[in-house]
């Protein structure tokens, strides 16, 4: 059976071997802030955070909603450096969705938020071992009937990320 196109951002991952907890913390939200949904990937410039454009390097996931423009605010951002996120592929034309592609860095594609939640999908044409991408491929994740192919789930770790110790580690080319 084919996987189901659903994008919904990225959303913690709780499963085998993590701690069951997911800490959030608050930062400051920039003034002038795009549509933000929950699950959106962020970066936190001067000023405060916001929606990331691709590529960028990421302060954390966005643990709540939040419409354009919305001033002093802060937002709820899963920010920890070691946890692990599950999102969609967005099609099945680049080799993200084959078991050769975990280790792989990888991009994503954002999009504007529907409903208040996320619609960022895994930039499958772009698996590749560039140590600066945002997004590092762990594994398939665990849930029913998902399996490699298009728009299958995978389990990611934030690559490049702005609380981490460095700017990304290389992928492994498989």
């Amino acid at each position: 059976m084919a996987n189901k196109d659903n994008p919904s951002g990225f959303v913690p991952y709780i499963g085998l071997g993590s701690k069951g907890k997911v800490e959030l913390v608050y930062l400051p939200l920039l003034a002038t802030n795009t549509i933000i949904g929950k699950g959106d990937p962020l970066t936190l410039a001067a000023g405060g955070a916001n929606r990331a454009a691709a590529s960028a390097a990421l302060c954390g996931i966005a643990a709540e909603a939040k419409a354009a423009s919305c001033g002093d605010a802060t937002i709820a951002v899963w920010a920890d450096p070691n946890q692990l996120f599950v999102a969609q592929t967005d099609d099945g034309t680049g080799d993200t969705t084959a078991a050769t592609a975990v280790r792989k860095n990888v991009n994503f594609v954002a999009g504007n938020a529907v409903n208040g939640l996320s619609i960022a999908e895994i930039d499958e044409d772009t698996g590749t071992t560039t140590a600066t991408l945002p997004m590092k491929l762990i594994r398939l994740s665990d849930e029913v009937g998902n399996a490699y192919g298009e728009f299958n789930r995978m389990v990611v770790k934030i690559n490049n990320h702005q609380f981490g110790s460095h700017t990304g580690t290389a992928g492994v080319d498989t």
